[in-house]
């Protein structure tokens, strides 16, 4: 088993380059059952899988969150506990919520030491991030100095939030132009318009493309950071552009 959060943590977004950061187990070391909906605070271990040592074809660093009120999982040989990044978790909403019943996460625009500089959601293959700055009557109250982030499986366009009282600082989308408008805070977590699914050949069958999106405070400002991968089945493919789609890399980070 490979620790990865040393490395991951001394430049997250020099990390993701080289390493997509899969998310099929981002839940599978929670008791009891779904976590709290809104600010979840947690850690996560970042580990890969290794035979004699050596990650396997398909092993790659597999984010984790570690049991809530419990100790960490043991996972090192001989029973040594991995390292674990503090963090907070933004569930996705469901199809169809309501804008203010979606989970939510605060953060400080200008977190302290103490607090989370990381934020992990979900895999996104199609829905949108929405950062607010202010959230209208009705919504549960944003604390001044902090903004809302909020995972939006339905990927509204800004024009909605805006009717319903949302200012936003911060937008990602798979598809820019379900934005509605372009601006220099809207942007796209699919940039060369990658297909979500294809074919990866007789022995994987049907690929499924998944974004990995995770937030992160480098100490000056906050970053959005995005990296691809592919799950066919139960394996997982590090295959940043299918077969015969040219293009320049999906990985990128936006500053905020």
């Amino acid at each position: 088993m490979i620790d990865n959060v040393g490395h991951f943590m001394l430049n997250p977004s020099a990390f993701i380059i080289a390493n997509p950061i899969v998310l099929n187990s981002i839940n599978q070391n929670l008791i009891g059952g779904i976590p709290a909906i809104n600010n979840l605070r947690t850690f996560f271990s970042l580990s890969t899988n290794t035979v004699h040592g050596v990650p396997g074809l398909l092993d790659y660093p597999t984010l984790r969150m570690q049991p809530i009120g419990a100790a960490p999982v043991l996972h090192q040989p001989g029973g040594g506990v991995l390292n674990t990044i503090d963090a907070m978790y933004c569930r996705a909403a469901n199809g169809g919520d309501g804008f203010n019943i979606m989970p939510f996460c605060d953060i400080s625009t200008v977190p302290a030491p103490a607090d989370a500089h990381f934020l992990f959601t979900t895999g996104m293959n199609g829905c949108s991030m929405i950062i607010a700055s202010a959230v209208p009557v009705g919504a549960a109250p944003l604390a001044p100095g902090s903004w809302r982030i909020l995972h939006d499986h339905d990927h509204r366009s800004i024009a909605a939030w805006v009717a319903a009282g949302y200012t936003v600082q911060f937008a990602c989308y798979a598809d820019i132009a379900e934005a509605g408008v372009l601006g220099p805070h809207i942007h796209s977590y699919n940039p060369n318009n990658y297909p979500w699914g294809y074919d990866a050949g007789a022995h994987f069958g049907f690929s499924l493309r998944i974004v990995t999106n995770f937030l992160y405070w480098n100490g000056a400002n906050w970053s959005f950071n995005s990296r691809h991968y592919h799950a066919s089945g139960i394996h997982i493919l590090n295959v940043d552009s299918p077969p015969a789609f040219a293009g320049a890399t999906s990985t990128q980070t936006i500053i905020i």
